[in-house]
């Protein structure tokens, strides 16, 4: 059941950035925005002081920045279907992997925000980054 719904979160974050570059492309996505926004309505849905703000963004940035990364090698594999079954198995295997990467990556940052956070308010930081996500999805789907 945990596989799956790590499975789910991937998917779900791959689609997200996705939809991110195809605005991108578009012209409509402005990054400095996007994120002064996130880190506006994180702060605060969740509460967060100055001081907490300004040591919890920059790691998230920095774990995204990484996710990033292995989403788009997860990408890479996807869009191409390899021409023999052997590599097809080697291609599932390495995104499997990769999927598994992020997981763990999640989990090292986890660790680390709960340095900086209580546990309660890191759990409030989590439900607020994935409320604006879900809330910058819809708003660009009206604008299209």
């Amino acid at each position: 059941m945990k596989n799956v719904i790590k499975y789910f979160m991937v998917l779900i974050m791959a689609m997200i950035f996705s939809n991110v570059a195809n605005a991108q492309s578009n012209g409509g996505f402005d990054p400095t925005r996007f994120k002064a926004e996130l880190e506006k309505f994180v702060s605060t849905e969740a509460h967060l002081t100055q001081s907490e703000a300004r040591k919890f963004f920059p790691l998230y940035h920095e774990m995204c920045q990484k996710q990033r990364v292995l989403y788009a090698k997860i990408g890479e594999l996807k869009r191409n279907r390899p021409a023999t079954d052997e590599k097809c198995k080697a291609a599932i295997l390495e995104s499997d992997r990769l999927a598994i990467e992020i997981d763990e990556l999640q989990v090292t940052y986890h660790n680390k925000f709960l340095t900086i956070l209580k546990p309660g308010k890191l759990f409030d930081v989590i439900q607020a980054i994935s409320r604006f996500h879900r809330k910058a999805m819809r708003e660009a789907g009206t604008r299209r």
